[in-house]
């Protein structure tokens, strides 16, 4: 099987046509009987679980690095991809290469197409990404998985694994349609990966998450380490080159720099090493300088990332409410009062209207744009809610000639800032790092 026929039949996951029962009813069974064709590997993997509502992908990211830097070799999947489908499966860094994704699809294949035919219905694309995932891992033999949960936690399909520590990163609304409309019925969803006697690592969470994730290991009788509790973290400067911050920990204080931008982002650092503290206990111990070298190495793309400087310009996936608002925040301390331009296109599935409510007021000059998804909402239906919050707005359709017509309204003194759903921001960082052009030779 070629690459592009690997991921061709991947695509085919999500378009598949045929009637699927509620996932619900299907629960675990289908994923577990899909892995049980394919040698059970999520039997032979250790791992950490990773689940919350925002910033699962940049804490998941930095535990990986941690255990990178202590020398482990450390499986990450996260999802969903930038721009390459292969993102989503990684060792120490090092996305999965083209002919070994093709060689485990082609294996995967006859389970897929087996299950197809009962009364479950065919795996979906992301359990198939998962078994693909676990399948490279137990391959090549690695320490760790470090696996970022997609949505919710209980029936999500990374659920089949047995973690050494189950992470819960900052709740908020998202995915209310599936998850629940109160923040406590969002909780348990995500508390679902919490094992009897486990040890849990929680962020900073909102009174009523907190709660929930308390009252839920209680009952399981987890052990249960919260940020801003038992670790503190304390975030001494931002700018745009990143964060300086201490994080206590319950082994060691660890002085800290974070190459990302935002204070959450010390806060994300913090629940990563009160995750790698927790490891410790299952005879995996990383190095007080592996974590400041973990951390300091950490690259996570489209994460209010400065991609150039004149103007200066900033792409942010900030698809839900809870991911806007960090970026409005960090816009505010660390460029308030400069002229802003922003480039934006949401998805119609999600909660546009909150997140349009967060960062239009702050723009001079918006451009709405059309992410490619079918499920995009068009950029004339963004503009026009965008249209009671901002003074100048411009919707056009094609997110290329959006970016564009952005670029000729902004000053080199301005600020871009390019956000929204994943479909847009990924292709569009593409595009504009291939356009930069190249720093001149030094002579």
């Amino acid at each position: 099987m070629t690459y592009a026929a690997a991921l061709a039949f991947l695509d085919s996951l999500i378009a598949a046509d045929r009637p699927r029962p509620p996932y619900s009813e299907v629960k675990l069974a289908r994923m577990r009987h899909l892995l049980g064709l394919v040698g059970d590997p999520h039997r032979r993997v250790k791992s950490v679980l990773v689940a919350g509502t925002k910033g699962k992908g940049s804490t998941a990211v930095m535990i990986a690095g941690m255990l990178r830097a202590q020398g482990l070799r450390a499986g990450l999947t996260v999802k969903p991809h930038l721009v390459e489908y292969r993102e989503r499966i990684q060792i120490n860094g090092q996305m999965i290469p083209q002919a070994e994704l093709a060689a485990l699809v082609e294996i995967l294949r006859p389970a897929v197409d087996r299950l197809s035919g009962l009364p479950s219905g065919a795996p979906t694309y992301v359990e198939a990404t998962v078994a693909l995932a676990l399948l490279h891992f137990v391959r090549r033999e690695v320490d760790l998985a470090v696996v970022e949960v997609g949505i919710g936690g209980r029936l999500d399909a990374t659920n089949v694994l047995d973690p050494l520590v189950s992470v819960i990163t900052p709740i908020s609304y998202d995915h209310m349609e599936i998850l629940g409309e109160t923040l406590t019925e969002i909780a348990s969803e995500k508390a679902g990966i919490i094992r009897p006697g486990g040890r849990v690592v929680s962020a900073p969470q909102p009174e009523e998450a907190a709660a929930t994730i308390e009252r839920v290991c209680r009952a399981q009788q987890a052990r249960l380490v919260q940020v801003g509790r038992e670790v503190e973290v304390r975030a001494t400067a931002s700018t745009l080159t990143g964060v300086q911050a201490t994080v206590r920990g319950l082994r060691a204080a660890y002085p800290i720099t974070v190459p990302l931008l935002g204070r959450h982002q010390a806060t994300n650092a913090g629940t990563a090493i009160a995750a790698v503290e927790a490891l410790a206990e299952c005879g995996i111990t990383v190095a007080p300088d592996a974590v400041r070298r973990g951390i300091e190495a950490v690259r996570w793309p489209a994460r209010i990332e400065v991609i150039d400087s004149r103007p200066l310009t900033i792409i942010d996936v900030g698809h839900n409410p809870a991911s806007m608002a960090a970026l409005r925040e960090t816009l505010r301390e660390l460029l308030g009062g400069r002229r802003l331009v922003l480039v934006f296109g949401m998805l119609a599935t999600k909660d546009y209207r909150s997140v349009t409510a967060l960062i239009a007021p702050m723009a001079d000059v918006v451009v709405t744009t059309t992410p490619h998804n079918p499920h995009a909402l068009s950029a004339e239906a963004l503009a026009e809610e965008v249209r009671t919050y901002a003074p100048t707005v411009i919707a056009v359709p094609d997110l290329l000639p959006a970016v564009e017509r952005a670029q000729t309204l902004a000053a080199p003194e301005d600020v871009l800032v390019i956000t929204g759903s994943f479909y847009l921001v990924g292709e569009a960082r593409e595009w504009l790092r291939r356009r930069k052009p190249a720093a001149p030779a030094r002579t």
